[in-house]
Parts: C-alpha cells; structure tokens; sequence
C-alpha cells in the first residue's frame, strides 16, 4: 500500500467537504463562527495585563483548530475541540478569582475540573461568585449555567464516542449538514455563555478604555440585561 497515496486521498476528501459545504450552503455560517474570534481578541485586550490571559490564548487557538477540522469533515474531533475551548475560556474566569490554582495548572500539577468551573457553590456562575465581582449579575447566574451545563454535555457525547455520535456522523470523510449546523449552534450558544460569564467577573474590574473595546462585544449579546445597560450608561456618562 502506497501510505503518502493513501494520506494525500484524506486531504482531497476533507478538501472536498469544504467544497461541497460552500456549494450547499454558502460560507455565512463559517464566517460568522469565524469572526467570533475578533470578539475573543477583544476580551483578550481587555485583561491582557492579567496572568490568566495566557489562558484565553490557548483557547483561542483550540476554537481555531475546531472549526477547522469542521471544516474538514472530522466532526467528531471538531466537538471535541470545541468542549476544550468552553473549558478553557470558563477556567479564565475561573482562576481570575483563583490565581494559585491557575499556576498550579501551569506547573501541570492541577487540572482543569469541570464540575469545579459550575459547582453551585463557588463556581464561575454561582451567586456567590458573580456577588463578589458583579452583584447585578448574580440572579441571571443559574439561567447562564444550566445553558453551559446542556451545550457542555451534548459535546461531552463525541468526546466520550457515545453510540448516538456513531449512528449520527458519516463513517467516511464527507459533508454532514446536520453535523455542520449543529457545531454552529453550538459554538453561538458557548459565546452567549462565556460573554456572560466574562462580564460578571471582569467588566466592573477593568479600566474604562478597555471597557469602551468590549461594549459592542457585550451589547450584542447581554444589553437586554438591565445591569449591563447601567453600567455602559454610567461609563459614558462619567468619559
């Protein structure tokens, strides 16, 4: 068997995939996953001075990774990447609040815990946190959570190779519209979610040029939030 032959036939398949889904349904979907990345670069000058900042990076790059291999018909890895990037942008907010936890994690002598990122008690949407940083917020915490706790899960399924992501996907490298739509969602829903989040925690906390950087970010997806409202009011009112 010829090996090169057989890897260079892969790459013309998942080119092929990529073909076929500008063909069926235009690239609008992808471009508007795609340009979520300029709202992440964004949250990324706003707490650039901060050791968790690091974090955001590599999560950035997991999200790129993702939509790639979606791109490329690997589905199931393409989920994968994208639970990797929830976790990793939740455990920014998390450790903001933790920072010896983030440089135990950075020595790789602690691990990032998804069940501590939603723990009622003290995790990143649990009342008492969001209190402490953001009181406004703190009653929307649960609805935001329950949110992150469905999408974390129904990716959880290609990572764990449930029996349903066997039936569902394609056995050959090929173009799924229901698999390519569902990662879409998915990947709206985690922004929702991790704006939420990083509001909560950062957006009483940084100085008032970064906050101008992150309020079309912000606005977009939370300015029905009374709070959210309040304070770009107040910003402005006091520029």
């Amino acid at each position: 068997m010829d090996v090169v032959k057989s890897y260079n036939s892969l790459f013309e398949q998942s080119k092929g995939v990529f073909d076929k889904m500008l063909d069926k349904i235009g690239p609008q979907p992808l471009v508007i996953s795609h340009n979520y990345l300029l709202d992440f670069d964004k949250m990324m000058v706003a707490i650039n001075d901060r050791p968790e900042s690091a974090v955001l990076n590599l999560a950035v790059k997991e999200y790129q990774f993702a939509l790639y291999a979606l791109c490329s018909g690997q589905y199931r890895y393409a989920f994968g990447g994208l639970r990797l990037f929830f976790e990793l942008m939740l455990s920014v907010v998390q450790f903001s609040a933790h920072e010896i936890d983030f440089h135990l994690w950075a020595k790789d002598t602690k691990d990032i815990n998804w069940n501590a990122l939603k723990n009622q008690e003290n995790g990143v949407f649990s009342i008492n946190f969001i209190r402490a940083f953001n009181p406004g917020l703190a009653d929307s915490g649960k609805q935001y959570s329950a949110i992150a706790e469905t999408v974390y899960r129904e990716c959880s399924e290609f990572v764990h190779g449930n029996a349903v992501t066997h039936q569902n996907l394609p056995n050959d490298i090929s173009f799924d519209e229901d698999a390519f739509s569902a990662w879409h969602k998915k990947s709206s829903i985690m922004r929702l979610v991790i704006i939420f989040a990083f509001s909560s925690r950062y957006l009483n906390h940084i100085e008032p040029q970064k906050m101008l950087i992150v309020e079309p970010v912000i606005m977009d997806v939370l300015g029905h939030l009374q709070p959210i409202q309040n304070t770009f009011s107040k910003l402005h009112a006091e520029l």
